[in-house]
């Protein structure tokens, strides 16, 4: 189902002919994007920070722990018996 308030933006919308040459459009996103210099930054991106507490308790738990169906329609998290339990 579509959202109402899209449809309502999506409807004031005036949908224009698409420009017919290259040169056209270039004009065109000109005029949309005035500070754009066209210039690829290099540092953009994903940046991977360092391991994190969390990072390290969620490595740990599954290590102890397995997922299992516990149920016939749901899975759930099981810990692994331990050497001190045995």
């Amino acid at each position: 189902m579509y959202n109402k308030r899209k449809q309502k933006k999506y409807a004031e919308t005036v949908i224009e002919d698409k420009p017919k040459t290259l040169l056209e459009r270039q004009k065109k996103h000109q005029e949309r994007h005035p500070n754009d210099k066209n210039i690829r930054k290099e540092d953009k991106g994903v940046t991977w920070s360092k391991e994190t507490e969390r990072d390290k308790r969620l490595k740990q738990f599954y290590k102890t722990h397995t997922s299992v169906w516990v149920s016939e329609t749901a899975r759930g998290w099981v810990a692994l018996p331990s050497e001190e339990e045995e």
